[in-house]
């Protein structure tokens, strides 16, 4: 029933309540699209899903509620003037009051959920250190999100007291104190979780160029953290303006602009196998059809007569390789080139690997700086008077 003291705003009154709606709606499809795309590599390219997939589906579905909170409190006055908002009637105030409070829960447990899939990622990557300091993370950012969605659920005693003006005996935490305290501690452990692997990246072996792109597809939740640091800028003006529905405003629409950034930055590792599959050639690889293996030195391969890879080009010419360490497996005993040398045969090696070798994530397993993946190798040796044919498999190769 309509408040009878409720009156109607003026039709020319200022808001900003249509830009929050609006970045609300864009980074919401955004992350919709990206969080589809990420379990649909998992699923269907990589055919294996990790705790970190879970883990950033429940911090998507909180993100949501949070965006739903926050379109609904711009309903009910979020971005507009505390005197055009109070014209509408107590009740109505006392309704945005208590979405707000709701959108503060979503907003911390998104952040804790999202931050623990990212962790959940580096324990899966291979390297002990890492592992053991992804653990310890975990451990501090469960309780840090913890502590923070309790707090938002029993700031006031009662719990009806954070959003009943009317309540009068009542007793409440310093939420000023809590809010800044809150955001301090969210940038703190970003920073912490998102340069996590730089230690990992510096000790790869592998081309400098390979290297940077890897430190910056791995570090790019820091975009989300700058994000935070611009949303702190506003939490003082928010705490101490009168007007407190406008002045919210700003570090409401940055809250949702953090949020889906972070889980963006997270699922965009996982894109890599489906790029794979889907766009080789922006890799420089080939991916087969059958979406379970993938050539190491594209579709043929011969060995010369001192022994080194070539890949045989279109026109059927040799294309120089860089030199291929194989260890901890590979092809043992003598080989007979006698063939090669009279130009009459050649060997043929195709080296596969399986389906978990080609998501980033498998990809990324570097013990002490090395790449290992499930292979299958398989060699066929021809001349004019003999054929020999091997297969060998399960064999783990690392790459210096």
């Amino acid at each position: 029933m309509a408040d009878p003291q409720a009156q109607q705003p003026p039709l020319n009154y200022e808001s900003v309540g249509k830009t929050v709606n609006t970045i609300c709606i864009v980074f919401g499809s955004v992350t919709t699209v990206v969080i589809a795309l990420r379990l649909f590599t998992r699923f269907c390219v990589v055919k294996a899903v990790g705790p970190d997939d879970i883990l950033i589906t429940i911090a998507t579905l909180l993100s949501w509620a949070f965006i739903a909170a926050t379109i609904r409190s711009v309903d009910l006055g979020l971005g507009s003037h505390i005197g055009v908002v109070m014209l509408r009637g107590p009740e109505n105030f006392m309704n945005y009051m208590q979405i707000v409070w709701l959108s503060s829960m979503f907003y911390n447990a998104t952040l804790g959920f999202l931050k623990v899939s990212v962790l959940a990622l580096y324990m899966r990557l291979g390297d002990r250190v890492l592992r053991k300091m992804a653990f310890v993370m975990v451990i501090i950012v469960s309780c840090q999100a913890s502590a923070n969605v309790f707090t938002c659920i029993f700031q006031c005693n009662p719990i009806k007291a954070a959003w009943d003006l009317s309540i009068t005996d009542k007793v409440c935490v310093n939420i000023n104190a809590f809010y800044l305290a809150n955001a301090a501690l969210n940038i703190a452990t970003d920073l912490l979780t998102y340069t996590l692997p730089i230690r990992l990246v510096i000790n790869l072996q592998v081309p400098r160029n390979q290297k940077i792109a890897l430190g910056i597809m791995l570090c790019l939740g820091l975009f989300a953290c700058i994000s935070s640091i611009i949303r702190i800028s506003f939490i003082p003006r928010m705490l101490t303006d009168p007007d407190a529905t406008w002045a919210i405003s700003g570090a409401m629409y940055w809250s949702v602009i953090e949020t889906n950034i972070g889980i963006c930055a997270a699922s965009i590792p996982s894109f890599k196998a489906l790029a794979k599959r889907y766009l080789p050639r922006i890799l420089g690889s080939d991916y087969s059809g059958n979406g379970n293996s993938a050539s190491a030195y594209g579709k043929k391969s011969n060995v010369s007569s001192n022994g080194h890879f070539q890949r045989l080009g279109p026109n059927g010419q040799p294309v120089k390789l860089r030199t291929l360490s194989v260890h901890n497996g590979g092809i043992h005993g003598p080989a007979d080139y006698s063939g090669i040398k009279n130009g009459k045969g050649g060997v043929n090696v195709n080296i596969e690997q399986d389906a978990m070798s080609n998501s980033s994530e498998e990809r990324l397993n570097v013990p002490q700086g090395r790449i290992q993946a499930k292979t299958e190798i398989t060699t066929h040796v021809s001349n004019d008077d003999t054929s020999f044919y091997s297969h060998e498999e399960d064999k783990k190769y690392g790459v210096h």
